[in-house]
């Protein structure tokens, strides 16, 4: 298929109507924006994300990104180039170097995907980096598709030509952004009394030595849910996730009836699946200082 064919298909499917109400959000939407995906080559109307306003639309994380990457992964291990095959594009065009990890939080299992992009295809998203947490079963398994709740971090490409082999993820530029979404959020808060969600929250991954893409350092913790219809004030997520001597205190955060939580310190989130998991972001001072976070009820 030539490149202006692709272009063709690209542009008339794009806008696509889709068959999920993703919902999320980001601490900078003009770098990283939630909705349905729509591309015409990582669509699939699931939750999606859109860097820096790309008119090819918002791209399917299940089964862009992830499924890439894992795919990759599984034939060439990690550290692997992903392919436009191996990401189910009709090209086999070098796109990223890949890796990911699995992560435990009490009975609470994740997966986290690392994606650094090598080269610029014209139809595939640009970024320096990309990096995935994903909810997963009780089995270590993502979520399934229609199901999924994801959270994490993204970066520009940085200057110049990327190194073949690299885990910088350009997580230290000033533009990095925190997001989280999900398939099915929750839109109408189910009763809850002293539910408990083991969270891990992703931060700067590449960034150091103890920090690498195959082994994460990541934020864990439980947070505990009381939520009562027209409970008010007394509807709140309460507790903290640490990371060694950094901690993320949820203190004065309240849940709304429509399924979303927030506090003033700049937290925000979202419950999905109704209610049995969680995600959202803490939006720091500063791009380095914010983290991306997600969980599973565990009682």
């Amino acid at each position: 298929m030539t490149k202006s064919m692709i272009a063709v298909a690209a542009m008339a499917l794009l806008g696509s109507g889709a068959a999920m109400a993703a919902s999320g959000g980001s601490s900078n939407a003009a770098n990283v924006a939630v909705g349905n995906s729509n591309h015409a080559l990582f669509g699939g109307g699931n939750a999606g994300l859109k860097f820096e306003n790309s008119l090819l639309g918002f791209i399917d994380i299940a089964k862009g990104p992830v499924n890439g990457s894992n795919t990759a992964i599984a034939s060439k291990g990690q550290g692997a180039i992903m392919t436009g095959a191996d990401a189910g594009a009709p090209v086999s065009m070098d796109i990223a170097q890949v890796w990911n990890a699995s992560a435990t939080q009490g009975t609470s299992k994740f997966m986290v995907n690392s994606v650094r992009q090598v080269n610029t295809f014209f139809l595939a998203p640009q970024f320096g980096g990309l990096v995935i947490g994903q909810v997963a079963d009780a089995a270590g398994k993502p979520l399934a598709v229609g199901s999924g709740v994801y959270f994490g971090e993204w970066a520009p490409r940085a200057a110049g030509t990327p190194p073949a082999n690299s885990t910088n993820l350009n997580m230290a530029s000033s533009s990095r952004t925190v997001w989280y979404a999900g398939d099915n959020p929750t839109t109408a808060m189910p009763t809850l009394v002293g539910a408990t969600y083991n969270v891990i929250g992703i931060q700067g991954v590449g960034t150091a030595a103890d920090n690498l893409p195959t082994a994460p350092k990541l934020y864990g913790g439980t947070l505990t849910a009381n939520y009562v219809p027209g409970g008010g004030a007394g509807n709140t997520l309460t507790g903290s996730i640490a990371n060694g001597t950094n901690t993320l205190t949820f203190m004065g955060t309240t849940i709304g009836s429509n399924g979303k939580f927030s506090n003033a310190t700049g937290i925000e989130g979202q419950f999905y699946n109704n209610a049995s998991a969680l995600a959202g972001i803490y939006k720091g001072g500063t791009a380095a200082s914010s983290i991306a976070f997600g969980g599973s009820r565990s009682n």
